[in-house]
């Protein structure tokens, strides 16, 4: 491990070579700060380069310690919804038959009856997402569809560890639904995204124009949902 100093703050990271890299790339995720570079590279050249990264490695740490989700949810933990995360306030129901959330007042308040598994709950928090992510995304891709001229075949929402949405060479669309962690602005971004692909079913230029068009800071929106994509 190895570490340099930023302000107040102590950035450590690790070091993976391979002498087939040309260059260094410093990667930051849930894991922390990785660098990667070839062998011929020294440790005061990448010393240097986390220095004067100091300040973008540092933001990519803290919106990443924030959203970080508890796995094991109770009373005090935070769950990330629409752009924040929010307090979790845990209510033990000796009359509930199942677990039931609601997010009102900025919090989520997760009703349970006295016994109930681990599994039960995140399938709960699961549903939640899945709810939400219809409420939400359904009307926002229908307005994009008719502004962008195009008609999705279906519209559909599952659970994926690689992709926030896909769409298929039928025209049918799919979002996960951990979308409604994300910011609106984020969500609508990958609605434009793969609305665009109705028409170009690939990442040509002409797509990527036709994403402009409806959206010109989208290479924006693309770093930030990168800051994400390891947390789904």
């Amino acid at each position: 491990m190895y570490s340099v100093e930023y302000g107040t703050k102590n950035i450590v990271f690790k070091i993976e070579r391979k002498a087939t890299l040309k260059n260094t790339y410093i990667n930051v995720d849930t894991d922390g700060v990785l660098v990667k570079t070839n062998d011929s590279t020294t440790i005061q050249e990448i010393n240097k380069m986390v220095e004067n990264k100091s300040a973008w490695i540092s933001k990519k740490l803290d919106i990443f310690k924030s959203i970080a989700i508890n796995k094991d949810i109770s009373t005090g933990s935070r769950l990330y919804y629409i752009g924040k995360s929010y307090y979790v306030n845990m209510i033990k129901d000796e009359t509930a038959d199942e677990i039931t959330i609601n997010f009102t007042h900025s919090k989520f308040h997760i009703t349970t009856p006295p016994k109930y598994t681990v599994v039960e709950l995140n399938n709960a928090i699961e549903s939640f997402y899945k709810q939400k992510a219809i409420e939400k995304i359904i009307p926002l891709t229908k307005k994009w569809a008719k502004m962008m001229e195009v008609v999705p075949e279906h519209i559909s929402f599952r659970y994926s560890k690689n992709r926030w949405g896909s769409c298929s060479s039928t025209n049918r669309i799919s979002f996960n639904y951990h979308l409604v962690k994300l910011s609106s602005s984020l969500i609508e971004y990958v609605v434009i995204h793969e609305l665009a692909h109705i028409t170009f079913q690939n990442h040509s230029k002409d797509f990527w124009k036709l994403v402009h068009k409806h959206l010109a800071d989208y290479k924006v929106k693309e770093e930030k949902i990168r800051v994400f994509e390891k947390l789904i």
